[in-house]
């Protein structure tokens, strides 16, 4: 006996009836999988984990980032720098406070000798020189002095300096020492010349060595650090 051809529409039930049951099958799978997980892992409700900050971790300082500085003083640089420092008291208004002192002191006993007979005359004349060389002594002997000192400090040394925001690291090995830019150490601004002074030391920085890209984030760090100098 020939079988009998299938009706396209008996094909369709079976078509459905196997789609059905592999859709039961795949379930059947998913909760099978679903069960296994559950049991080794009860306590995961499946929600997202995130990366959270320990607020009992150790906290790690983040490193500065220094701008260091390299360069020699001229001596020109250095006699300004001696001048400044008020290393003699006897310049600028005093010097010629002083001048004027012992020019006119000077002029007095001259006239006094030309113009009297005095038996004094002598000493006169004397004082009267001597008011004169004191003027020259007033200008001359500060000047020579740190001209002279200002050779000998300026000896070619190259002077390394690293800056940061909070303090200012100078030289190395044991010539090292460090100015802490807390406010207390004072500036001053000269004749092209950063001035650093803390406690019995200074530190000068030509601003010639200062590269334009960073001149003012130095001079910034600078004068948020420290204090005017007094007058």
């Amino acid at each position: 006996m020939k079988d009998e051809p299938v009706h396209p529409d008996g094909w369709n039930e079976i078509e459905e009836h196997r789609d059905e049951q592999l859709i039961d099958d795949i379930s059947h799978e998913i909760d099978m999988i679903e069960q296994i997980r559950h049991d080794e892992n009860p306590k995961w409700d499946g929600s997202e984990s995130e990366l959270v900050a320990d607020d009992d971790a150790e906290e790690y300082e983040i490193p500065e980032t220094g701008i260091k500085i390299s360069y020699s003083l001229t001596e020109d640089e250095m006699y300004k720098c001696l001048y400044h420092s008020q290393m003699y008291k006897t310049k600028g208004k005093r010097a010629v406070a002083q001048t004027t002192v012992f020019a006119l002191a000077g002029i007095a006993f001259l006239l006094a000798y030309f113009m009297t007979n005095s038996q004094y005359n002598a000493y006169n004349l004397f004082f009267g020189i001597l008011c004169f060389v004191m003027i020259a002594l007033v200008w001359t002997v500060p000047y020579f002095h740190m001209k002279s000192l200002a050779k000998v400090t300026a000896d070619g040394k190259t002077v390394e300096a690293e800056i940061y925001p909070t303090h200012i690291d100078i030289g190395k090995d044991d010539g090292a020492w460090t100015v802490e830019l807390d406010g207390k150490a004072e500036i001053a601004e000269f004749d092209g010349i950063i001035m650093i002074y803390d406690d019995d030391r200074s530190f000068a920085i030509p601003e010639r060595v200062i590269e334009p890209e960073v001149y003012n984030e130095i001079k910034a760090i600078l004068l948020s650090g420290t204090m005017p100098e007094e007058p």
